[in-house]
């Protein structure tokens, strides 16, 4: 009796373990971003990623991977987390929320001619449960912005939002 006991006792403990696992996997966190950008000059723009992001979950990106709307993209890195392979914890935590994690990444890319460039990126880290995207948990997280190139104007730069877009709605 006692040996079955210990037997399906440690059942039960491997199979919490394997939940707690394929939970903590599958886990989503991004929860609004956007993307800016400011001309360097002629045809070369830096661009700037900012993800929020759930900062309890255990996804994290060290890069991400930015569509300059030529055909060509790059892979940007954080610029303010820790530089390690997995680079666990890195972020700005939000003071005034402790769960929101702010992301930087950020690249320069030259144009080859004037024109108006899409920008985009797109994670497959959604939070779950937002109400107006139906199955949200498996709708890909994508941001795009457009640079608008003409030779009557200036060099052309994103307007900076100055307020985060974290909000819990009703």
């Amino acid at each position: 009796m006692l040996f079955q006991y210990k037997n399906m006792r440690k059942f039960l403990s491997l199979l919490l373990l394997f939940f707690s696992i394929s939970i903590s996997a599958f886990a989503t966190h991004n929860r609004a971003g956007e993307i800016t950008y400011r001309c360097l000059g002629g045809l070369t723009y830096e661009a700037t990623i900012v993800t929020y992001t759930y900062a309890l979950s255990p996804a994290d990106r060290c890069e991400l991977e930015l569509n300059w709307g030529d055909g060509t993209s790059s892979v940007l890195p954080r610029i303010n987390g820790p530089s390690i392979p997995n680079c666990t914890h890195g972020g700005e935590i939000d003071p005034s929320n402790n769960e929101i994690k702010k992301n930087y990444y950020v690249g320069t890319h030259t144009y080859n001619s004037l024109y108006n460039y899409k920008l985009s990126f797109e994670d497959p880290n959604r939070n779950a449960g937002i109400i107006n995207i139906p199955n949200s948990v498996n709708v890909p997280f994508y941001v795009e912005s457009w640079i608008f190139m003409s030779p009557w104007f200036a060099c052309n730069s994103s307007p900076k939002l100055t307020y985060p877009p974290i909000d819990n709605g009703c």
